[in-house]
C-alpha cells in the first residue's frame, strides 16, 4: 500500500506479497483495520491511515528469508580476526599483544551484546 500510493483489493496485496491466498491477506488487513492503521473504503479497497515506521527493523538485515542483526556481523569480524591474531601471534605474548588482545576481545564482547540485544527486542 505505501509503494503503490493508492487503495488496493485483497487479491492486489496478496499477488505483491506473495502470501499464499486472499485469506490470508484480508486475515492481515483486518488486523491492521483493528490497529487503525488501514481503512477499507466503500469499493472494498483498503488504504493507509498511518504510515508506522518501525524503527527496530533499521538494525536488521534480511537474508534468503532470514533477519539477522547487523551486529552480528561484526561480532563475526572480531571473532575472526581475534583467531587470526592468536593463530598468527601465539608466542609473542606481551604487552602489546595483551592490549591487541584486550581490544579484540572488547569489541567482540560489545558486538555480540548488541547483536544479542537486538535480537530479543526483534518484533517479529
Amino acid at each position: 500500500m505505501v509503494r503503490a500510493g493508492e487503495p488496493v483489493g485483497v487479491r492486489r496485496l496478496q499477488r505483491a506479497l506473495g502470501l499464499s491466498s486472499p485469506s490470508v491477506a484480508a486475515y492481515h488487513l483486518s488486523k491492521l483495520v483493528e490497529m487503525g492503521l488501514v481503512e477499507k473504503d466503500r469499493h472494498g479497497d483498503y488504504r493507509l491511515k498511518e504510515v508506522v515506521q518501525v524503527g527496530a527493523l533499521r538494525s536488521f538485515v534480511r537474508i534468503s528469508g532470514l533477519m539477522l542483526p547487523r551486529f552480528i556481523f561484526y561480532a563475526a569480524y572480531f571473532a575472526t580476526l581475534l583467531a587470526i591474531y592468536i593463530i598468527v601471534y601465539q608466542a609473542s605474548l606481551n604487552v602489546d599483544a595483551a592490549f591487541a588482545l584486550a581490544l579484540g576481545f572488547g569489541g567482540l564482547a560489545f558486538s555480540a551484546y548488541e547483536a544479542l540485544r537486538a535480537w530479543r527486542a526483534k518484533p517479529i
